[in-house]
């Protein structure tokens, strides 16, 4: 394979072994861009006992130890209940002061760009927030090296977030001063958040919107249950909390009498279910990514509940795999956030509004009634497939091939 190919830099805290949503989106990155016009290496967070250094098919991928703040602090399996809370306690205090819990990190990431670029001079680097010292580690080792080109990716909104302290909020616009006056291109998960960008990050020349996406090549399971059954896969957290939807399916109970079951899949039960739906509830395990999908293709709709408060822009990583599998949605969110503009986009579902009972008992209905009368949501295919991560990433080497010519 030609080495004129662009040499990437990519530098996140989330990489696997590690699992979440942004572990899922950086894999897409490195799995589905062109091979024969980018090289990739990654820097990315040794959490355990990863190999360091390991490189396949995509190239090198280096993996850098973290640490708390002052070594000796550091907590150790089984020791004494009050030295461990003592050594909790300081190690806030500490982060009070000195800002940045991923320090250690930073200065490894920094060192290891300077010994990537010396073996393989580097054409870009992406770095993902959060944490921000991905960010901080970029701009710093780009001081010494004018030539590189910079872009930002941006997971979730930074000093706009409504959700952060004061304290965080400081730090982020810091760190937002240094991004606007070096980066090249800023990414971001949505448009609000784009938006966000463009108006503080004013120096950036371009700005693009990848979304999350899917990753399956899935084909729609056609059947139906002999029960109605829905499924809710992940946890519920905060202000994000079913009882909304309770109320709901009380509603459309009480106006029809129908054999249903709800599946929670690799939910923690920290909610509280109405006594007359406990024995409709069944709560299954974690699985990894392949069998959650298994669950939710095989059932009738499936559960989407976002309750952000102060915070547009935020799509939940589920949305992605609900819409592929051509089910409806129940949707229980804001209605004028990005959430609800993607499935009325894709024809997915019914809308309704988090606080609205009322809504929610007719999103109950719209699914039932695709499944009462064993039929479809009606789904162009081709809009769906633009949300696999391939058709994403193909946006994102659009725009390195825009700042970086080689």
């Amino acid at each position: 394979m030609s080495d004129n190919r662009i040499h990437i830099a990519l530098v996140t805290a989330w990489f696997p072994p590690r699992k979440s949503v942004a572990v899922n989106r950086m894999l897409a990155f490195v799995n589905y861009i062109s091979k024969e016009r980018f090289k990739i290496t990654v820097i990315t967070l040794n959490e355990g006992n990863s190999p360091a250094h390991e490189t396949n098919q995509t190239g090198d991928i280096y993996r850098e130890q973290d640490e708390q703040i002052i070594p000796f602090l550091k907590n150790k399996q089984g020791e004494n209940k009050l030295l461990h809370l003592s050594k909790v306690v300081w190690n806030v205090l500490l982060l009070k002061v000195l800002q940045y819990p991923h320090k250690a990190w930073m200065k490894r990431v920094e060192k290891r760009l300077e010994f990537v670029h010396s073996k393989n001079p580097i054409d870009l680097i992406i770095s993902s927030f959060s944490p921000i010292e991905a960010h901080l580690a970029t701009y710093n080792f780009l001081q010494n090296h004018k030539s590189i080109a910079w872009v930002a990716d941006m997971r979730d909104e930074m000093s706009t977030n409504g959700q952060i302290n004061n304290q965080t909020r400081k730090l982020l616009q810091k760190a937002e001063i240094k991004i606007n006056s070096r980066a090249q291109a800023i990414t971001t998960v949505s448009s609000p958040i784009l938006n966000d960008m463009r108006r503080i990050m004013t120096q950036v020349q371009e700005f693009a919107e990848i979304r999350n996406g899917f990753d399956n090549d899935l084909k729609p399971d056609r059947n139906h249950n002999s029960v109605f059954t829905i499924i809710y896969a992940g946890t519920f957290y905060g202000p994000r909390k079913p009882h909304t939807f309770f109320e709901g399916l009380r509603i459309f109970l009480s106006t029809h009498t129908v054999e249903f079951k709800i599946q929670f899949l690799g939910t923690h039960h920290n909610f509280s279910i109405p006594k007359e739906f406990e024995n409709k509830c069944e709560f299954i395990p974690p699985v990894d990514n392949n069998k959650a999908l298994e669950y939710i293709s095989k059932a009738d709709a499936s559960l989407l509940i976002l309750n952000e408060i102060n915070r547009v822009g935020v799509y939940s990583g589920k949305i992605f795999d609900y819409i592929s599998v051509q089910k409806p949605i129940i949707s229980v969110l804001n209605p004028n956030d990005v959430a609800a503009d993607l499935i009325r986009e894709q024809n997915a579902g019914y809308i309704a509004d988090f606080n609205q009972p009322n809504e929610i008992a007719r999103s109950i209905e719209f699914a039932w009634k695709i499944w009462n009368d064993k039929s479809y949501l009606p789904v162009d295919e081709a809009k769906v497939k633009t949300l696999h991560r391939k058709y994403q990433v193909k946006i994102l080497e659009d725009l390195i091939l825009k700042i970086v010519s080689k």
